[in-house]
């Protein structure tokens, strides 16, 4: 097995969810190396980063799955998810135009993300915790 990426800080104590969220940052490392590897062809990477625009998106669904079976609110972690997919996919635009900074895009989307797992899934792995232990002890 690979070693884990997400900082140990950021595991959220569900098990689900820190499984995806350390694909999705070995993705962004695989995407990272694809688009700034020494080549004027960027198809490698930016089919790798459309993958992460889609899995990204898989992972958005399967947490606001959660939440809802547990009743936990969701709705500004929604508008986030919406924000950073809305963001990823102008990136991939800028790519195939040829006008993105690729370097700060990757340094962006890894604080990105690593940002909204601490301020919104470490939360939300509470929330969910919380109410599976209320479920289970009823």
């Amino acid at each position: 097995m690979t070693e884990m990426l997400v900082p140990t800080e950021l595991l959220t104590g569900i098990a689900e969810m820190d499984g995806q969220h350390d694909r999705l940052f070995q993705e962004m490392l695989q995407v990272k190396n694809a688009l700034l590897a020494v080549s004027d062809d960027d198809a490698h990477g930016l089919a790798l980063l459309s993958r992460l625009a889609d899995d990204l998106v898989r992972h958005y669904a399967w947490e606001e799955a959660a939440a809802r079976r547990y009743g936990v609110p969701f709705a500004d972690h929604a508008r986030e998810h919406a924000r950073m997919a809305a963001f990823v996919q102008a990136k991939i635009d800028e790519i195939e135009r040829g006008v993105c900074n690729i370097p700060a895009l990757m340094v962006f989307m890894e604080r990105k993300f690593e940002s909204h797992v601490a301020h919104f899934d470490l939360q939300l792995g509470l929330a969910l915790q919380a109410a599976r232990a209320a479920r289970d002890a009823a």
